[in-house]
């Protein structure tokens, strides 16, 4: 599912609930929902949804790597990753 299906999808389910909403304003939602979790994320915190999943920080560390042609070693850098995990009681309504 990309951005334009995710978003058509949530107008659907507002309209749903008798709620109209133009593309935009919805996609302005969708966004800010994200901003949010990010911003919590950021700062090494953990976003739960119950019976849906968590949101964490991942942090990969630093690995070394060979090339099979060149036969060169690099260094690949320490990242930070959102991970998300799904909860065993996955519910879907």
């Amino acid at each position: 599912m990309n951005t334009r299906e995710f978003v058509s999808y949530y107008k659907k389910l507002r309209k749903e609930q008798d709620e109209t909403i133009e593309y935009e304003e919805a996609r302005e939602e969708i966004e800010e929902i994200f901003n949010l979790i990010a911003e919590v994320i950021a700062m090494d915190e953990e976003v739960k949804f119950k019976n849906k999943g968590t949101f964490s920080l991942l942090k990969r560390k630093k690995r070394r790597i060979g090339s099979p042609t060149s036969k060169e070693v690099r260094e690949i850098i320490p990242k930070k990753t959102i991970k998300f995990v799904q909860s065993k009681i996955l519910e879907i309504s």
